[in-house]
């Protein structure tokens, strides 16, 4: 049995943590979803990670997959398109949100109860479920205000992205890349003191 590959979960949103499935890695960006199956391992994470999730986007033939992916590839940039520019302090894009409540509407939701919660569950086809999913989580930050707290990493070949509620985070994640900066300071104090 295969292990399913991993992914770095930072920032607690469907929407962010799609677009942070792409990384550096050794000064080059690299792809996490290179195929159908890390796709669904990504699914899977993200359906572990968010209990309310609705599970049957699980549910997808091998062809709707492959035939789904390049769509959810140019989703994904046009997610870190927009969440970027929030970031770096340009205004929110009317058309990028009315393009997320189209996505809604071809899977609207239904509800229904699981193990006593309360879940929303899209109706459509498979792919328009997931962009559906997804879409709803982005227009969730703004409703809440979340989406003017996205930040960027602070390690500048870091391409993650997370949200910030306390003002003070800096780093995408401690183990990711603030603990990288830790060590390196630490070694070029080290370096210094040497005789």
């Amino acid at each position: 049995m295969s292990t399913r590959r991993t992914f770095p979960l930072i920032s607690g949103s469907l929407s962010l943590d799609l677009v942070n499935t792409e990384v550096v890695s050794y000064g080059h960006r690299r792809e996490l979803l290179t195929s159908e199956q890390d796709f669904l391992d990504w699914l899977y994470t993200m359906c572990e990670a968010i209990p309310s999730l609705d599970k049957s986007i699980l549910n997808v033939s091998e062809s709707d997959l492959a035939d789904s992916l390049e769509t959810i590839y140019r989703f994904r940039f046009q997610l870190r398109e927009n969440f970027e520019a929030i970031a770096d302090g340009k205004g929110l894009d009317n058309r990028w949100i009315s393009d997320l409540e189209e996505n809604i509407e071809k899977a609207p939701f239904v509800y229904k109860i699981e193990s006593g919660e309360m879940k929303q569950v899209p109706k459509g086809t498979w792919l328009n479920k997931v962009l559906s999913l997804v879409s709803l989580d982005a227009l969730k930050l703004t409703s809440e205000g979340k989406l003017d707290k996205i930040r960027r990493c602070s390690n500048t070949e870091c391409v993650l992205l997370f949200i910030d509620i306390t003002g003070r985070r800096k780093w995408c994640s401690m183990k990711i890349c603030g603990n990288r900066k830790k060590v390196t300071r630490f070694q070029s104090k080290g370096e210094i003191k040497k005789p």
